[in-house]
């Protein structure tokens, strides 16, 4: 999460802005070129700077989640602060879209115990937060299920290193991008052997960078012709496993 004061730095501003204006229409090239439809966890705050380009997202098939307002950790949040979060967000999106999130993915996967039950309460059917698993579940007592998104697949850990603060700690080089690639391919062959659900985590200005947006035209042209493998928004995932698991 970026706090306050970094979000009006120049410099992460930037980072951030490469998504929208670069990498983000060329991912929606990528997934069209393959008839792949995807769910884009998107932060309010972006949805009012950049409505067109979300118009865009939703007008090609796919999805846009909830993803806080501006990234915030709900994990230090109280309940009331969480709930005002998410339903300025679902404003946000019914002013700029027309629609409502029925997904949320916590700002980098940190939740409070009460986060569950105030995204039921509030009209999510899923979420895709928690790293516990490879399988959707409902929470306990609750409507609301969990579609586990795999640290594995985050590319953050393998592509993205900023300096001032220094995040994470320690690093000194991007990743080569191809061995990446090859764990994530041989992850998913797995999976498939086990008939497991795989949920990314991927961002646009992270992945989306032309050599990597190359490497990933590549990777997901081939899942897309192996014909057991479907690609699935996390919405038409949370809903199947609902019916055939119902409460």
């Amino acid at each position: 999460m970026l706090s306050g004061d970094l979000w009006d730095k120049p410099g992460y501003f930037g980072l951030g802005a490469y998504g929208p204006h670069r990498a983000v229409p060329r991912i929606l090239d990528i997934l069209a070129a393959h008839s792949v439809h995807a769910t884009f966890f998107t932060p309010a705050w972006v949805v009012e700077q950049w409505p067109g380009l979300c118009r865009r997202v939703l007008a090609e098939g796919h999805e846009i989640g909830n993803h806080g307002y501006r990234h915030e950790v709900f994990f230090n949040l109280a309940a009331g602060e969480q709930r005002a979060i998410l339903a300025r967000s679902q404003d946000i999106f019914d002013k700029h879209l027309g629609v409502a999130a029925t997904g949320f993915r916590a700002p980098s996967g940190d939740w409070h115990p009460e986060t569950a039950a105030l995204l039921a309460e509030c009209g999510f059917s899923y979420s895709s937060s928690l790293r516990n698993g490879d399988v959707p579940f409902r929470h306990t007592g609750l409507p609301l299920i969990e579609i586990p998104a795999k640290s594995l697949f985050d590319d953050y850990t393998a592509f993205a290193y900023h300096r001032a603060p220094n995040f994470p700690s320690g690093l000194d080089r991007v990743a080569a991008y191809t061995p990446v690639f090859e764990a994530w391919e041989e992850e998913i062959e797995a999976s498939v052997l086990e008939k497991l659900t795989v949920a990314t985590i991927w961002h646009p200005k992270v992945i989306g960078t032309p050599g990597r947006a190359l490497l990933l035209d590549r990777f997901i042209g081939k899942l897309a012709h192996d014909p057991r493998i479907s690609f699935e928004t996390c919405s038409n995932i949370a809903g199947s496993w609902s019916e055939r698991n119902p409460q």
